[in-house]
């Protein structure tokens, strides 16, 4: 993004936020006075309490929360709404320097923390069937959503965060790629608001279609695994088909979201190329330092997905000198602490994202971003659906 761009929309700062992820120089929305004056407390509160309440909400026992028995909206949706609702009903002043934290401290450290949730050896339980389906949805969803993105005419990031979300696992995948890609504040929003939609309606439409279609368990499971974007409404219609295949279909989820760290990393990695080239037409024979323009906390996050493979985020047993061993001792489950903390992290920036965050710039959008990961939501479960009669159901 230009910096004349930003500076004229400063409802657009997602990407100035990120700048100390990506090697380049940072620049301050705020003019130099207010920096000096304002103090950060307030809107790191304000954020901080956003993400309790978040996560609070999404623990309601209550419908539209609880579906099936199994929750249905993530902590990060919710406080997307929440600072969609705030941020445009009240004034954010004095909460600007606050708010600019923990977005841009708390996203990078949380989706470094988030490769903790990965486990390579996930996908081996697929099977060859299984991985062989599962890696060609996730390429076909992205070259789907390319095409329909120059179709609809579609903003390039906004048509990328769209496919990585429906084919890896929704919001996070969205979350977790914008910063590489420079996203801005309404397209992050009005990527995870779709997604998180979209997956809604398969979670209530795929169940009653695998009774009348007269599914198997297992065939089910894969379908609603590959078909459904984020892990909750997975769960659920998998859980609303038979517990079997519920347990099939987080199997194949969590195979699934294995593929967000390479397919990051190469996003990253082929926006960086051409951030580059863009940047050396514009100077010619200025030396091209891919490194420094690379985000740096990508490398954390696959520096985790690979200690969770190994096996290295163990299970902790405190045992305080001077007492005799006992099962009361304080147990501590390493992996869940730092999924736990990831959470956190990322959900308190997300409360920033959306405080930022205009009705007035998602409108922009329109229309055609909705249908186009519609179409794109539609034709995955068809072809998914057609490969899986042909080599689980045969």
């Amino acid at each position: 993004m230009d910096t004349e761009v930003r500076t004229a929309n400063p409802e657009y700062a997602w990407a100035e936020y990120l700048h100390c992820m990506e090697g380049t120089p940072e620049m301050d929305s705020l003019p130099a006075a207010k920096r000096t004056a304002a103090s950060p407390v307030w809107g790191i509160l304000l954020c901080l309490v956003m993400t309790v309440v978040s996560i609070w909400m999404s623990g309601f026992t209550f419908w539209p929360f609880l579906i099936n028995g199994h929750p249905t909206f993530e902590p990060v949706m919710i406080s997307i709404v929440i600072g969609l609702i705030l941020g445009n009903i009240m004034p954010l002043a004095v909460f600007q320097p606050g708010i600019k934290f923990s977005v841009k401290k708390m996203l990078p450290l949380g989706i470094i923390l988030l490769g903790a949730k990965l486990d390579f050896k996930q996908i081996l339980q697929l099977g060859a069937v299984g991985v062989t389906v599962s890696c060609f949805e996730v390429i076909m969803a992205l070259i789907l959503m390319f095409f329909l993105t120059k179709w609809l005419k579609l903003s390039s990031k906004l048509g990328t965060l769209l496919g990585i979300g429906t084919a890896i696992c929704g919001g996070t995948a969205i979350v977790a790629a914008a910063p590489v890609l420079e996203a801005e504040e309404a397209e992050v929003v009005f990527g995870v608001a779709t997604v998180t939609l979209l997956g809604l309606i398969g979670m209530f439409i795929l169940p009653v279609l695998g009774h009348w279609m007269a599914m198997s368990d297992k065939a089910f499971g894969i379908w609603a695994g590959l078909s459904i974007h984020q892990l909750p409404q997975v769960v659920a219609a998998g859980m609303a088909f038979s517990p079997e295949a519920g347990a099939q279909a987080t199997i194949v989820k969590l195979a699934r979201i294995c593929l967000l760290a390479p397919i990051v990393f190469l996003v990253g990695f082929f926006y960086t190329h051409h951030k580059a080239k863009k940047d050396q037409k514009v100077s010619p024979g200025k030396k091209i330092n891919y490194f420094s323009m690379f985000p740096k906390f990508v490398f954390g996050f696959l520096a985790f997905a690979f200690l969770q493979t190994k096996g290295w985020l163990p299970d902790l047993t405190i045992h305080f000198p001077g007492q005799m061993a006992s099962t009361q001792d304080p147990q501590y489950h390493l992996r869940a602490i730092v999924l736990q903390c990831s959470t956190f992290f990322i959900v308190m920036s997300m409360a920033g994202v959306g405080l930022e965050t205009k009705i007035s710039a998602m409108k922009q959008t329109g229309w055609r971003p909705l249908l186009a990961a519609g179409l794109s939501a539609l034709i995955i479960a068809l072809v998914i659906l057609t490969l899986i009669k042909l080599l689980v159901m045969a």
